[in-house]
């Protein structure tokens, strides 16, 4: 029985061309490699420093890593380069937080170390997750007397400061000559003339006694030299200043010159360098 349509199947030939089209794409665009999908986790625990040295946070957290093959950088140890860059960065933080804080810096360091990023030169992707900071009960309670012992150096300190200026300003302005010091009596006791000139002879006295040079330590006279040659220096930049002439004698007069010279201006025992280190 003949068929009411043409026959137009493929002969053998026909099938093998329509196989190879379907088989082999027409461009070599349409050739995509797409690199499965990688990624890793793991908890890790480490002490994390802070800025005192010798006390430390207690720093537990989940690295989660992933692999970019596309970039065409490789690491042999992807998971050792994961820890290490979170741990950078979150030592970059901790190293300026103090261990009462360590409610405040668990909160930016969760925040801080959520965000991906690359670890430099390797074709690793690293954050943290579940990130957790504890300290110990006899660490928490000597960060609290370090604290206190930097709060009374640093009162002590400026009151040294006031001191300091309420003498140079009796000396240079004050305790001059008779005339002006019998001026700043008056000011100072209703403008008692009677007794001012009583007193004249005992002013006098003083602003001898005043203008004498005093046998003050190198390390004052050194500071005093420095201070009087930039008059407009302010009070705040006075600690600066006594921190970087320490530093300087530490690295070419030694610890003990120093040491002589901390001791002498006040400064507080933390903030002391030698061998240019603190």
């Amino acid at each position: 029985m003949s068929r009411p349509w043409p026959d137009f199947r493929p002969g053998p030939l026909g099938s093998l061309k329509a196989w190879w089209r379907r088989r082999v794409p027409k461009r070599a665009d349409d050739i995509t490699f797409v690199p499965p999908a990688s990624s890793h986790q793991q908890e890790f625990e480490t002490p994390l420093a802070s800025a005192v040295y010798g006390l430390d946070f207690h720093f537990k957290f989940t690295v989660v890593w992933r692999l970019d093959l596309a970039t065409g950088l490789r690491h042999n140890s992807p998971r050792s380069a994961a820890i290490h860059h979170v741990l950078q960065r979150a030592k970059e933080i901790s190293s300026k937080a103090m261990l009462v804080h360590h409610a405040a810096l668990q909160v930016q360091l969760g925040d801080e170390l959520a965000t991906e990023r690359q670890v430099p030169g390797t074709h690793v992707w690293a954050r943290a997750e579940q990130v957790k900071i504890t300290v110990g009960d006899e660490d928490l309670e000597m960060a609290r007397k370090h604290v206190e012992l930097l709060r009374n150096s640093t009162f002590k300190l400026a009151e040294r400061d006031v001191e300091r200026a309420e003498i140079r300003y009796l000396r240079d302005e004050v305790l001059t000559d008779v005339g002006t010091a019998t001026i700043w009596w008056l000011q100072r006791n209703g403008y008692q003339v009677a007794e001012a000139v009583k007193l004249a002879d005992h002013l006098a006295e003083l602003v001898k006694l005043a203008q004498r040079e005093p046998a003050t330590n190198w390390a004052e006279s050194l500071v005093s030299s420095v201070e009087r040659a930039m008059p407009e220096l302010g009070d705040a930049h006075r600690q600066d200043l006594r921190l970087h002439l320490v530093k300087a004698l530490s690295v070419y007069g030694g610890a003990r010159v120093a040491a002589e010279f901390a001791d002498q201006v006040g400064l507080p025992a933390g903030e002391r360098h030698t061998n240019g280190h603190v």
